[in-house]
């Protein structure tokens, strides 16, 4: 009788070849199946096009795992994290597969939620607007924040202090990465902070943040071919390129949006446009923000000037604390085309809400009607759950990954 094939001695090139054309969860279950195939999968160049999942935390998988639920497949599934505790953390961000997180000292900490990867970014101390305030004994024991921007000189700096822990629940907005920081090259990251909802970059493996005092109220902000875009909430779009210690400033847009709206958010399309995305909420009868519209505009840069779109055609829109994102859904029949799937992004400080109910769905744009992400809903209010890009390249450790019962 003939022997079973040898699976563990597929060539490797074969196989990473057939790894990076598989999703995050097919990609994991080969990584579990042996030596051989994880060394492969650790070496795959992660698939471009893996699509996002929601990232939550539940109280089965306790404080150290998240729950993890795959759109394509309608499947929840769970992964261990490293320490310290995911729930212990603060989310700023998801962005090219890694999650943007802050410690119990409000430090940036980078986790990608897939490798264990972790990655530590300049101290708070380094940020142009925070002083420290030391103790007698030359510990750090509060941050000092000055209230000026670079609009206008500003009379007055008045101040606040905030505890180690307090700073990063009250200051910190949203972070974009510019790429993948595992990978060769430079990664940088865009911060969207207080006072006055400001930018800082700072470069992965670099001292300091740098301070831009271009303009106030950004909300947004993606990285696409070597630049960074920012709009702010008046529909202000500028552009930076980081050229070694200088970087170049440009303005594309200066204050279109005429409708007020919280949140904007910027993406790109895959046909060329820059999309603003304006999305307006209200106050429910549970008391909570529930979003109730959600426009979607394509901007002229001819005639500086946005146009309204009443559909995006076959694609989807992944909106809230992650780097936005249009993508194509022709060969996805599981998600809903011409739709916006939003987590919550409240612009006020999510520590004063973290046992209320979160403002999450799937927008339809043709029928402005929403429908639920999933159901049941299995997250807890605390961390407010993302949208995560999985990505699987440079698994150099095994994690922990296990598919539970499906949640419909």
């Amino acid at each position: 009788m003939e022997a079973p094939p040898d699976w563990s001695e597929l060539p490797a090139d074969i196989l990473r070849s057939i790894l990076e054309l598989l999703e995050c969860p097919d990609n994991l279950r080969v990584a579990a199946v042996c030596t051989a195939w994880h060394r492969a999968s650790s070496e795959a160049v992660c698939r471009i096009n893996q699509f996002p999942c929601l990232l939550y935390c539940t109280e089965a998988a306790g404080p150290s795992a998240v729950g993890m639920y795959s759109l394509l497949e309608q499947r929840a599934y769970t992964i261990t994290l490293p320490d310290p505790p995911i729930t212990g953390r603060f989310l700023i961000g998801s962005s090219h597969g890694w999650l943007i997180t802050a410690d119990e000292k409000s430090d940036l900490v980078l986790l990608n939620p897939i490798s264990g990867e972790q990655v530590r970014l300049p101290p708070v101390t380094t940020m142009e607007h925070i002083k420290p305030v030391m103790s007698g004994d030359g510990v750090l024991e509060q941050y000092e924040m000055s209230y000026y921007h670079g609009m206008f000189e500003t009379p007055e700096q008045p101040t606040s202090t905030h505890q180690l822990d307090e700073y990063r629940e009250t200051v910190y907005f949203k972070a974009v990465l510019s790429s993948d920081p595992s990978s060769a090259g430079d990664c940088t990251v865009m911060l969207i902070h207080q006072p006055y909802w400001q930018l800082s970059f700072a470069k992965v493996g670099g001292d300091t943040w740098n301070w831009i005092g271009t303009d106030t109220d950004y909300t947004d902000g993606i990285h696409h071919d070597g630049w960074f875009y920012a709009v702010n909430i008046e529909g202000t779009i500028d552009s930076f390129y980081l050229d070694g210690t200088s970087i170049i400033h440009k303005r594309i847009s200066y204050q279109i949006l005429t409708r007020p709206t919280k949140v904007v958010y910027i993406a790109q399309a895959p046909w060329g446009d820059k999309l603003l995305i304006s999305r307006r909420s209200r106050t429910t009868n549970h008391n909570t923000e529930g979003t109730f519209e959600i426009v979607v505009y394509k901007f002229d840069p001819d005639d500086k000037k946005l146009i309204k779109m009443t559909a995006i055609g076959q694609h989807v829109l992944f909106i809230g604390h992650n780097a936005s994102l249009c993508l194509p859904v022709s060969d996805h029949p599981q998600l809903m085309s011409s739709c916006v799937y939003y987590t919550d992004h409240a612009v006020e400080s999510l520590s004063e809400a973290h046992s209320k109910k979160r403002d999450m769905g799937i927008y339809h744009l043709e029928s402005n009607i929403v429908t639920n992400i999933m159901s049941p809903e299995l997250w807890m209010t605390w961390l407010p759950p993302l949208w995560l890009t999985p990505n699987t390249s440079k698994t150099s450790v095994m994690v922990l990954f296990t598919c539970n019962p499906n949640p419909s």
